[in-house]
């Protein structure tokens, strides 16, 4: 039996960094997660990290069956996800940065650039949250958390019996009495 998920929280993030990097241009690093003993970008001429924080189901699975001959038979689930993703923006121009992300998340740009794979529902406003660097000293960080929706499909292959035969056996005669 083999069990598949797709679209992946990758394929999302994948879609996520695309939307990005065409609303700010590849000269803006996005950076995912949290990076253990990795220095930072960077602040000229900023950065952007992502970072799933929360995940939330919408609705009951939608199971489906593909009978296949011969078996096994392919099932599958598909499962809605709100997905929360706290975008931190780094450098002189974070403000603008996360304005235009948040600007265009609402907006069927967003929309169309995070097709087929997620769909945007909502962004909160920016929020300045400053950061102290190793140097102790501050570093420009707006931050916003915006929300998306995929829904996974996970994929179970199932052997089954096709057919079965059932035999009458005459106790008496194969097992007799002593």
């Amino acid at each position: 039996m083999s069990i598949t998920i797709t679209p992946t929280l990758q394929a999302v993030y994948a879609s996520v960094y695309g939307f990005i990097t065409g609303a700010l241009g590849s000269t803006v690093p996005v950076i995912q997660g949290l990076s253990n003993r990795t220095p930072m970008p960077p602040p000229v001429p900023g950065f952007v990290l992502m970072q799933a924080i929360h995940a939330r189901r919408l609705r009951w699975n939608i199971d489906s069956w593909q009978n296949t001959t011969p078996p096994p038979v392919t099932m599958t689930e598909e499962q809605a996800l709100e997905v929360w993703l706290q975008l931190d923006f780094y450098g002189p121009t974070s403000l603008d940065y996360a304005t235009t992300i948040s600007t265009l998340w609402r907006d069927e740009y967003g929309c169309n650039a995070l097709a087929p794979t997620c769909q945007p529902l909502y962004a909160d406003e920016a929020r300045m949250i400053p950061l102290i660097d190793a140097e102790q000293q501050y570093e420009q960080r707006w931050s916003l958390d915006a929300r998306l929706q995929y829904n996974p499909v996970t994929t179970i292959t199932q052997a089954y019996a096709g057919s079965t035969q059932i035999g009458v056996v005459n106790v008496n005669q194969s097992y007799p009495a002593t």
